[in-house]
């Protein structure tokens, strides 16, 4: 894929290491960086110094008049600096290769990805080569002239490196930073040096090459007229030790590798298979028929995904976290049930690990509430937090970072309601692609609890009950629920009488009708469906002819449009329980009016912006890519939508939020009107792995 506009930072790391190499925006700053909220703000300087002594650059790195140097040496450096920035820059934007460009130089960032293998399994060969954190890059220079130049590849980062030629006995020529970041070649016609900046090393006085003051260190390769060289480089991360507080935890590879060097080593032994497999994702995508917009939103997503991923190692099991973008929360649950299906084609066993930790840790019982009584608290049941603790630290046992009480739908309040659907749904997904018996006999008493904490959440009288949320948590201290959509309005963030949560509490009791059904279950089994029919019901019943669709709150005179109302079927749509999202199916009332639903708010334009890109909600100004992308699934291939040429037009203008409105913050979520606004650097945008399934 051939993005329209080159300019646009995007992650490049290696799995389950929480590190990234950011780049790729012009005149910006980036670079490696561990546990980050957002790029690391270092120069990346890739080019080459022709035979005038012009440094000729990517324009990877803000542009600065001044050199550090500056502070120490009065005029170090010629008042006109010999620099100029590489002009006609294209780039090609694969699932694993990034590839930069211009005349001369041309700059390629594989970050290979594949199926985690299980730990439980897996041998420990196997397990080094997964968990290796290493980033694969090579520049390659082709000198047209007819004198000598010089190409380079050079770091500028705000502490100071240390030569790994010295640590290697001369094995690798790089350099190291604090043992955490570092870079390295076995290229014997390459040489490594430090300096203050590639100006000041390329034009040195002095004759020592690695002049350990400097915060810059580069490699640098000579290229004879007429002929091209290319630097092989590995990037490699590493952090010893303690991870995590309130739970000591330890990076996963430390299990394997026990410094940096050793890190740069095995993955430069082990490149050429690195290589291979990123060129296997490569051509998948391509060769898929999706169009190129969406080919290249596929491809931002997944490197944001991985960019965020932790997979750590609690003294004597692995312990998979993902991370959630700029915010670090650490397993946001409402994330976790979004990036399902990219983790399923990949990695079951991180669901199954989130899963248990939610159930091992982060579970608890509260009671409900009516709004109108709230003092008169009725049993409630099982839940599971919002999240399991935020930049590393590890929350209390049955808390996360981000709920507290005494909040009326507002952010920051609980999702205790939203959370619930959330295992089940998960659940759901694990086990039927799965059939891991042993999880489900494991786990069958939460999801009898399950049934019981979502019919409670309905109404404590069962004969009073419709099948969606009325009923709010005593954890809200008097206030009421929210939603994964935190931050909009009353359309998506309230909970009760959502008609998008009420979509997951009928695919979660489709969910559990199934689950309980292979238990054997069979009371629980017809209690689940019938429990799914009542909210079915109590959906359909919800449209409204006047507006020409379900309004998104059913009370006080809602008339909100919400395109989420049509989310929840892709759960048992990819449990393969496609007869239930049929119009001939036995909710074929329910599907037929959310047909209609979609069809009145994307015809209308209720639910557009005009340049074509879907508005989730018609009273609220923030759109989330993730969902969009979600629910472009759901629309074409369960409902059977065709959009046309507005199906482009909204890819392009995603694929546009994405590389424009979100240019300095890689992939992110939240835009409002095109413009990235929140949810930076996220990882939830895998959503639109499902786009695979549709071929």
């Amino acid at each position: 894929m051939i993005p329209e506009n080159p300019s646009f930072h995007a992650h490049h790391s290696p799995m389950g290491a929480l590190a990234s190499f950011t780049c790729g925006a012009h005149g910006a700053k980036g670079g490696m960086g561990l546990e980050l909220s957002g790029p690391y703000q270092g120069d990346i300087s890739v080019g080459y110094q022709d035979a005038a002594g012009t440094l000729n650059l990517l324009p990877l790195f803000a542009d600065n008049d001044s050199s550090e140097s500056e502070r120490y040496v009065e005029g170090s450096l010629q008042a006109a600096r010999p620099q100029r920035v590489l002009k006609d820059v294209t780039r090609e934007y694969l699932w694993a290769t990034d590839r930069i460009s211009a005349p001369g130089v041309t700059f390629e960032i594989v970050t290979p990805f594949f199926a985690i293998p299980d730990p439980k399994y897996a041998t420990p060969t196997e397990l080094a080569f997964a968990s290796c954190p290493v980033v694969q890059v090579s520049v390659t220079f082709k000198n047209d002239g007819t004198e000598g130049i010089r190409g380079i590849f050079a770091l500028g980062i705000d502490h100071r490196w240390s030569s790994l030629g010295e640590r290697t006995n001369g094995t690798l020529t790089g350099a190291m930073s604090r043992e955490e970041i570092g870079f390295a070649t076995q290229n014997e016609e390459a040489s490594c040096w430090m300096d203050f900046d590639p100006l000041s090393a390329l034009n040195r006085k002095h004759s020592t090459a690695e002049f350990l003051l400097g915060p810059t260190a580069g490699l640098e390769i000579y290229v004879p007229p007429g002929e091209e060289r290319t630097l092989e480089i590995t990037l490699g991360f590493f952090k010893a030790g303690t991870a995590t507080y309130n739970r000591a935890m330890s990076y996963y590879y430390t299990q394997h590798f026990t410094n940096l060097s050793q890190v740069l080593e095995y993955g430069i032994a082990c490149r050429e298979e690195y290589l291979e497999l990123a060129r296997e994702r490569d051509e998948e995508l391509a060769s898929s028929k999706l169009n190129d917009e969406q080919k290249f939103l596929i491809a931002h997503a997944t490197r944001s995904y991985y960019g965020s991923t932790q997979w750590l190692w609690d003294g004597s099991q692995s312990v998979w976290v993902v991370n959630e973008g700029e915010y670090l929360m650490m397993n946001t649950f409402d994330l976790t049930v979004d990036m399902l299906f990219f983790e399923m084609r990949f990695n079951p066993w991180t669901v199954r690990n989130e899963l248990e930790q939610f159930v091992n840790r982060y579970s608890f019982y509260d009671e409900v509430f009516d709004p109108a009584d709230p003092e008169t608290l009725y049993p409630g049941g099982i839940s599971f937090t919002h999240d399991m603790g935020v930049m590393n630290h590890w929350s209390p046992a049955t808390r996360s970072s981000y709920e507290v009480g005494g909040l009326d739908r507002a952010c920051f309040s609980h999702m205790t309601c939203e959370q619930l659907t959330n295992w089940v749904l998960c659940a759901g997904a694990y086990l039927s692609k799965t059939h891991d018996e042993e999880f489900l006999r494991r786990y069958r008493h939460i999801l009898v609890e399950c049934l019981t904490s979502l019919q409670n959440r309905d109404h404590h009288d069962p004969a009073q009950r419709d099948g969606i949320m009325s009923l709010e948590s005593s954890r809200t201290q008097g206030g009421g629920e929210i939603t994964t959509y935190d931050s909009l309005d009353h359309s998506l963030g309230q909970s009760r009488r959502n008609i998008y949560l009420g979509g997951k509490m009928w695919a979660s009791y489709v969910a559990l009708e199934k689950l309980f059904e292979l238990s054997e279950l069979d009371e629980l089994s017809k209690e689940a469906r019938e429990a799914a029919s009542l909210a079915a019901k109590t959906l359909t019943e919800g449209y409204d002819p006047n507006l020409g669709y379900i309004p998104a709150v059913l009370e006080e005179g809602n008339t909100s449009a919400i395109i989420p109302a049509i989310e929840a079927l892709v759960y048992p749509y990819f449990m393969g329980l496609s007869e239930v999202t049929s119009e001939q199916g036995p909710y074929g009332d329910y599907i037929k009016t959310l047909k209609k639903h979609l069809k009145h708010v994307i015809d209308t334009g209720i639910c557009l912006y005009e340049d074509g890109g879907w508005k989730l909600s018609s009273s609220a100004d923030n759109s989330w890519m993730s969902k969009i992308n979600l629910c472009q699934f759901v629309a074409r291939e369960i409902l059977g939508f065709d959009f046309g040429k507005g199906q482009f037009e909204a890819d392009r203008a995603h694929a546009r939020w994405e590389r424009e409105g979100s240019k300095l913050s890689a992939c992110s979520d939240q835009f409002r009107s095109g413009v990235a606004h929140g949810s930076l650097y996220y990882p939830r945008i895998v959503t639109n792995i499902l786009w695979l399934r549709e071929q």
